[in-house]
C-alpha cells in the first residue's frame, strides 16, 4: 500500500490495460469513463495489485470520487479505511435516472 493518496498517480480518464498478472483469467482493457469498467478496474487493481500497481493504476481524484461506490472484498476495504481515514465517510455518487 502508498503511504499517502497523493502517491496514487494513475490516469484519470481513457483506457487502461492491465498487465497479466492482474488480469490473468480474462478482459484487460477498462474504460476509466465508464461507470462498471472503472469499479471493474479499480477492484481488480486494490485486490491484486502490488504497492507499484496501485500507483501506477490507481488515481488520487478518481478514488476520492467513486470509493463510496467501490466494492473490493470486506478486508481491502477496512484496510484503506484504517490507513486512510478520510475514506470512511465519503458517500455514494447520486445516480441519474
Amino acid at each position: 500500500m502508498p503511504d499517502a493518496l497523493s502517491e496514487l498517480r494513475g490516469p484519470e480518464h481513457g483506457v487502461v490495460v492491465l498487465d497479466h498478472h492482474l488480469a490473468w483469467s480474462g478482459r484487460r482493457e477498462f474504460d476509466l469513463d465508464d461507470e462498471y469498467d472503472c469499479a471493474a478496474l479499480y477492484k481488480i487493481v486494490l485486490e491484486e495489485g502490488v504497492e507499484d500497481d496501485i500507483c501506477r493504476l490507481l488515481n488520487r481524484n478518481l478514488l476520492l470520487r467513486r470509493w463510496a461506490d467501490l466494492i473490493p472484498a470486506r478486508q481491502v476495504r477496512a484496510l484503506w479505511e484504517n490507513r486512510f481515514p478520510e475514506l470512511r465517510n465519503l458517500r455514494p455518487s447520486p445516480r441519474v435516472a
